[in-house]
């Protein structure tokens, strides 16, 4: 009887060089291909299916097909944006009876602070009804699906001005339960920014860790609302609770700013101070946020500088206080303060 740990996951983001990031059962850090296939297939035909793979990942401009067979050796593309291959599942004819574990294959804008993956993404965390924006996705949206056991690790890689390489474990949070889950990320070629395979782990436990827990139950007693903010371009990085209901976000469905514009001036001043190491922590009131149904959702917010964050990222916790009906004075067609 064969199973699903047949499949070998090839990485193929760095162009001639295919890598192996999980073959039998076991997560690898990407080892060389031609080297992990030697004791199976011997030296030539290692060599040959090397060969075959990186010419394969060559072609990734044009439509990935569904699957392809050569020499007895079966790939299925790993689905990335804008219709390119950036990974591909292996297995020997025979070798495995079942379909590989999900994944996809996606980038990190660091300029303008988005995701971008296939149209397909939402399938990965069981929620195949998800809207995959080409415009892209914040990192707000994709962190609330995909907890990574390293956040803030993860973070800073992403906003460094030299994109720089991150591994690590990760949870798919799947309406019928958590699933294991390992992300790898490289330096982009093509832009500035990074280039990320996501894949499940299949039968691995997946775990909660004891402060995601704790800050959820935090949110639902005292409807506090947690979150880390990129201080550069103040935009919503990570929740750390679930975020207040039925905010219109920056990035979600236009590029207005989230704040009422009078408020956006108080904030930057708050802002200022921390960039300037004046101070580490800010306290505003009655922060008007807008809503995706009309009006404003009326918020206090405290913010703290993390100790050790390069680039700098915030802290902030922030509590409901009503609602607020005013007019929304900006168009919809405006694109915001060019750092928020």
């Amino acid at each position: 009887m064969v199973s699903s740990d047949g499949w070998t996951l090839v990485d193929l983001r760095e162009p001639g060089s295919p890598t192996v990031l999980f073959r039998g059962g076991r997560v690898r850090h990407r080892t060389s291909l031609s080297r992990a296939l030697v004791d199976a297939a011997g030296t030539r035909r290692a060599r040959e299916i090397t060969n075959a793979v990186s010419r394969w990942a060559d072609a990734a401009e044009h439509a990935a097909p569904e699957h392809l067979e050569f020499d007895g050796v079966e790939c299925r593309p790993v689905d990335g944006p804008a219709g390119r291959i950036r990974a591909a599942w292996l297995a020997t004819q025979g070798s495995v009876d079942a379909e590989p574990p999900a994944a996809v294959a996606f980038d990190w804008d660091v300029d303008a602070r988005l995701f971008r993956a296939p149209a397909g993404a939402g399938v990965l965390v069981g929620r195949p009804q998800v809207e995959v924006r080409e415009s892209g996705i914040t990192s707000a949206d994709a962190l609330r699906f995909v907890e990574v056991d390293d956040t803030l690790g993860l973070v800073q890689a992403m906003l460094t001005d030299a994109p720089m390489e991150w591994s690590g474990s990760a949870t798919l949070r799947r309406p019928d339960g958590p699933v294991a889950a390992v992300a790898s990320l490289v330096p982009a070629a093509a832009h500035r920014g990074l280039s990320g395979v996501l894949f499940e782990v299949s039968g691995a436990p997946a775990t909660t860790p004891v402060e995601s827990m704790a800050m959820s139950t935090v949110a639902r007693m005292s409807n506090v609302h947690v979150v880390v903010m990129d201080v550069s371009k103040m935009r919503v990085l990570r929740w750390l609770t679930d975020p207040p209901a039925g905010v219109a976000w920056k990035g979600q469905r236009d590029n207005r700013d989230t704040p009422h514009p009078d408020d956006v001036a108080r904030i930057f001043v708050v802002a200022a101070a921390v960039l300037d190491g004046s101070s580490r922590r800010g306290e505003l009131e009655d922060i008007r946020l807008r809503r995706q149904e009309g009006g404003w959702l009326v918020v206090d917010a405290v913010g703290e500088l993390v100790a050790g964050s390069d680039p700098p990222l915030l802290i902030i916790s922030m509590i409901e206080r009503g609602t607020s009906d005013e007019p929304d004075p900006v168009p919809v067609d405006d694109d915001g303060h060019p750092g928020l």
